[in-house]
């Protein structure tokens, strides 16, 4: 058996030590099959940009490093730059910065993050803040999918580490075929759609560099007594309409 040099040594021990989800191991191979099926690999040293309901988002990862930005035009005319990265929340007006109070840079942070979050799927749940459990499987429209409970430890989760998601992956190559997901209703929000949890149906599909991005219909019901009930009150059509999640102009470049 060849002997490792001490450079290659310390490449292999830095990779064994390298933070991971956490949970039980069928829950951590659904993950990981699912991802290995959107090629979410190839989004460990990438830049993907593209438009939500109109404004644009370039998100990038390298390695460890990230940046995620959001480009937007204020009441004057200015360009607006939000980034979340790892050091912090910035704003850039006219590519000047600007400070931020520290409720407008969580409400900036939440905001970016959680489009970058859902715009990556499944590529995040391989962070080392991911608690995953396995659940019984489930048919639902006709498919039959495996189920994965997805948590948040408190230290690395972000502003919403106590959202819950479950995600239902396809049985036959593991492509996440529907999720789940709590959220915190904003005091005083009195509408219908204000149910606290969300259900998503995709909308459609396309690889980009060799990614899958997928695009889903966001969906709510108004009395759910468990997250993971929502196939069931999907297939009886007791949810509703909430909104769409489409991505536009979706490019991938390699980094």
């Amino acid at each position: 058996m060849p002997r490792l040099s001490l450079a290659a040594l310390i490449l292999v021990l830095a990779a064994c030590a390298r933070p991971a989800p956490q949970g039980d191991p069928e829950a951590l191979a659904l993950l990981d099959r699912a991802r290995a099926h959107h090629g979410s690999a190839l989004l460990d040293r990438a830049e993907v940009s593209f438009q939500f309901r109109g404004t644009p988002f370039v998100l990038r990862r390298d390695g460890g490093r990230f940046r995620y930005a959001r480009t937007t035009t204020d009441s004057l005319g200015r360009t607006v730059e939000d980034v979340v990265d790892n050091d912090g929340t910035h704003r850039f007006v006219d590519g000047a910065p600007v400070p931020l109070d520290s409720a407008e840079a969580a409400r900036t942070e939440t905001a970016v993050n959680s489009v970058a979050y859902f715009a990556l799927l499944p590529a995040p749940l391989a962070d080392p803040a991911v608690r995953a459990r396995r659940l019984t499987p489930e048919r639902v429209g006709g498919r039959d999918y495996d189920r994965v409970e997805v948590t948040f430890a408190q230290d690395g989760g972000g502003q919403d580490h106590q959202d819950r998601y479950v995600y239902w992956l396809r049985q036959s190559d593991g492509e996440v075929g529907h999720y789940a997901y709590t959220y915190d209703v904003t005091p005083g929000d009195t509408a219908r759609a204000a149910t606290g949890t969300r259900f998503r149906v995709p909308l459609g599909s396309r690889r980009v560099g060799g990614v899958l991005f997928q695009d889903w219909r966001n969906l709510s019901a108004d009395s759910l007594e468990r997250l993971e009930a929502f196939g069931d009150v999907y297939d009886r059509g007791l949810a509703f309409d909430v909104s769409e999640v489409v991505l536009d102009s979706v490019r991938v470049r390699a980094i």
